[in-house]
């Protein structure tokens, strides 16, 4: 077997497992996170950069279900490559659409929703750019205290 064939097949391979991966973690993180936010719950997380993300899933699992069909039928590459000249601008065009337009609801969302019936609990993270939000001060206080953050905390040490 060719080298470059080995190189090109094993680049596949890994970029369907990546994105795979890519799509359950956004799927189980976002998905929760933002039918919380819709639901009104008293407590829940928001990261303005959720909703783009989330609203970009539909363009990773085609991505992603394309190269796995160039993978696993190497016989019908030049039907799937016609498949994929037809769907590459409408795919395109929501990628991009859906880019902006997560990025006008994340703001819609940081201004009414959040601004108005939430209040931003403190964070100590550096890393995360998300801030968890409450109903109100006293749940912020409660979950800022709880004995299941300070397990977590002993957890790490």
């Amino acid at each position: 077997m060719n080298i470059e064939k080995i190189k090109g097949v094993s680049c596949a391979i890994f970029t369907v497992v990546f994105l795979t991966g890519m799509i359950v973690f956004v799927y189980n993180k976002v998905g929760p996170d933002t039918l919380k936010l819709i639901k009104g719950e008293g407590y829940i997380y928001y990261d303005w950069k959720q909703i783009p993300v989330f609203l970009f899933l539909p363009v990773a699992i085609v991505f992603d279900l394309f190269i796995f069909l160039i993978i696993a039928l190497p016989s019908c590459r030049e039907r799937i490559g016609v498949i994929v000249r037809k769907l590459i601008m409408p795919v395109s065009i929501y990628s991009v659409v859906a880019f902006f337009v997560g990025i006008i609801i994340s703001m819609v969302i940081s201004i009414y929703p959040l601004g108005t019936d939430y209040y931003k609990c403190d964070s100590t993270s550096i890393v995360s750019s998300g801030s968890y939000y409450a109903k109100s001060k006293e749940i912020c206080k409660q979950r800022a205290y709880s004995p299941e953050q300070e397990s977590k905390v002993d957890s790490i040490k």
